[in-house]
């Protein structure tokens, strides 16, 4: 086998940013924010606002387990609704992965064919043949099922349960081969790829996470909350990342919620 070590952009997205994105919430470089000390009438300002420090996981266990599952070779489905942070989770995982020198091909949904044309030009294999016609969607299939084969490799693909039902049977045929991939997925339906990989569930970030991550969002953009208007929005986020993140930006830009207009 031979190992390469690389990491893959596609479309425009570096996994590895992933890290640096509040939406999904699934780390935060700054200490615990704590609310021993608050009063009623304090003010939150960007002065009170702890100084970024080292990366935090909050889903360390899940990172771990998915990081583990993928390196033996396996399969691993990270489940949840929008915004509860599968992309982030992910990209710590390829983080991870390309640490130790893997390589790591990171794609979204597409047609079919361009889903090809992405794996296959991220793992650097050739879409045209000796006489340079470009290859059929079943020529990609089987040269990167080729190098699949002979490479230690892994796919990782964002919002699986978006994908054509017979790309996702293909992938089901690369991982009864052995190909180690993570799927990422919204409500995955019960069937093809989905039905016997191991499932993650990621559960709601508890209290303390959502309300470091709207910490840091009011500290980004400058404005002020005081802790009970920070517990008012932290009860619209439900322990979602990005709606915690939504709550404060319309708090931010003074719109209508429920039908109450800020003053």
């Amino acid at each position: 086998m031979v190992t390469t070590g690389a990491v893959v952009v596609v479309n425009g997205l570096n996994p590895l940013s992933l890290l640096a994105l509040g939406i999904g919430g699934a780390i935060a470089i700054f200490p615990k924010f704590s609310s021993k000390n608050e009063t009623q009438n304090s003010v939150l300002s960007t002065d009170d606002i702890p100084t970024p420090g080292e990366f935090r996981i909050y889903r360390q266990a899940e990172l771990n387990g998915t990081t583990a599952s993928l390196k033996a070779n396996g399969a691993i489905l990270i489940a949840g609704e929008d915004g509860s942070g599968k992309s982030v989770l992910a990209g710590a995982v390829v983080e991870n992965l390309q640490g130790e020198g893997f390589i790591v091909a990171f794609i979204e949904p597409a047609t079919p064919k361009q889903m090809l044309l992405e794996i296959a030009h991220q793992f650097d294999i050739s879409t045209e043949d000796l006489e340079g016609k470009s290859l059929t969607a079943d020529k990609l299939k089987r040269a990167i099922a080729d190098f699949l084969e002979s490479n230690i490799a892994f796919l990782v693909l964002d919002d699986a349960h978006a994908c054509d039902a017979k790309f996702r049977m293909w992938l089901k045929q690369l991982k009864r081969n052995g190909v180690p991939m993570l799927l990422l997925a919204t409500d995955p339906p019960r069937s093809d790829v989905f039905i016997n990989v191991p499932r993650i569930e990621l559960k709601p970030l508890p209290e303390y996470a959502i309300r470091e991550i709207m910490v840091k969002a009011a500290s980004e953009r400058a404005i002020a909350l005081k802790p009970s208007e920070l517990a008012k929005l932290q009860e619209r986020a439900g322990g979602n990342p990005m709606l915690a993140i939504r709550a404060v930006d319309e708090e931010y830009l003074g719109l209508e919620v429920n039908g109450t207009k800020k003053s």
